[in-house]
């Protein structure tokens, strides 16, 4: 048997792998730009949230979607799904499944119209996994009960001013304690 027959078949194989992860790439890349890229974590989920209004400091008790803040804790994060209002915020000390870690601003000016859902869905899904690949140490992000999801604006919301994708950590079985994080000082 000749070489050639047997290389002939691997470089075809090649191709269709490498002409599949072409497409793969286009169709997930063509939901919008951004600078974060996309790490292993478990899967995220969207949550769209209804208009906010303004609030003070946050506190434990019903919070709204939009004005949840880093380091917020939430004890209902898994079973909410949908158009999400309001969180039911809570110590982190106290029984959580799910912990804000990070916003991620969206441009626009006050004029400005909002993003299309698909651009948000995109870079919400991009954006939170990779930062939450950066912000915890590498045995907590393998942990199997790790998850996340995010909270994005509305347009109703947008024109109120809302600009930022709330990511939110969500574990399997509620816990006691914040996230491992890395430290700022790496």
């Amino acid at each position: 048997m000749s070489k050639s027959i047997l290389i002939r078949p691997l470089l075809v194989l090649l191709a269709v792998i490498i002409v599949f992860v072409l497409v793969l790439m286009l169709i997930f890349g063509a939901f919008g730009g951004g600078d974060d890229s996309a790490g292993s974590a478990a899967g995220g989920d969207s949550v769209q949230p209804e208009a906010p209004e303004p609030s003070g400091e946050p506190s434990e008790g019903n919070v709204k979607a939009a004005d949840l803040e880093v380091g917020d804790c939430i004890s209902d994060a898994n079973s909410q799904v949908g158009d999400v209002r309001a969180f039911d915020a809570v110590d982190c000390d106290e029984p959580h499944d799910g912990e804000v870690y990070t916003l991620i601003r969206l441009e626009g000016g006050p004029d400005a119209k909002p993003p299309s859902e698909a651009f948000i869905n995109g870079k919400g899904q991009r954006g939170c996994r990779a930062r939450l690949r950066r912000q915890l140490t590498a045995k907590a992000f393998r942990d199997p009960q790790l998850g996340f999801k995010f909270v994005y604006p509305t347009p109703e919301s947008w024109a109120d001013g809302d600009r930022h994708i709330t990511c939110v950590a969500t574990f399997k079985k509620p816990r006691t304690t914040k996230l491992a994080q890395r430290s700022q000082e790496q």
